[in-house]
């Protein structure tokens, strides 16, 4: 096993961590979360949160040879992850501190199409690699996604109330 995949392991891990902490934090109303130190904390935390992820797939100790269609499965996965990940970076204008509920373009179909282009891109990008090992390490972010949006769900539904509960009626995710 590669040094650098264990490196890229830690790094992700305590990647995961640093943001889980922020929403527990953030949560609990302790942290300042227009602080532009803790904005820039957390924003460099998450840049090595997925260069480490990818380097984890490269780097994995084991690499299965799976069908073409599925490695291209995993690519389509990859590249929508990212189209989603940026369009909604691009439409909210931000990823902290939006104040006002976003129901259009990505948002009219999908609450989270950031949280589901991370998904796409954990999944898709194992895929491509035929890295299990790496989607072991990746289940959990997948898990950590799951808390985020959770935590999100509940505090834009007491923000917003009805017209949250309106929205989640016809959105996906």
């Amino acid at each position: 096993m590669s040094p650098f995949y264990i490196i890229f392991v830690g790094l992700y891990l305590a990647s995961l961590l640093t943001r889980d902490a922020y929403e527990l934090l953030k949560m609990r109303g302790r942290i300042d979360t227009t602080n532009s130190r803790v904005f820039a904390a957390v924003f460099s935390s998450m840049c090595v949160m997925w260069v480490s992820w990818f380097g984890i797939g490269l780097l994995s100790p084991t690499h299965l040879q799976v069908p073409a269609a599925v490695r291209w499965v995993g690519a389509g996965a990859v590249i929508l992850g990212f189209v989603l990940v940026f369009g909604g970076m691009w439409q909210l204008k931000g990823v902290e501190n939006i104040d006002h509920l976003v129901t259009t373009g990505l948002f009219s179909k999908i609450r989270h199409p950031m949280y589901t282009g991370f998904i796409l891109l954990i999944l898709g990008w194992s895929l491509w690699q035929g890295a299990p090992a790496s989607l072991l390490t990746g289940a959990l972010g997948l898990v950590s996604i799951a808390w985020w949006r959770h935590w999100e769900e509940r505090e834009l539904g007491s923000r917003y109330g009805g017209a949250y509960s309106h929205y989640r009626t016809r959105t996906w995710f």
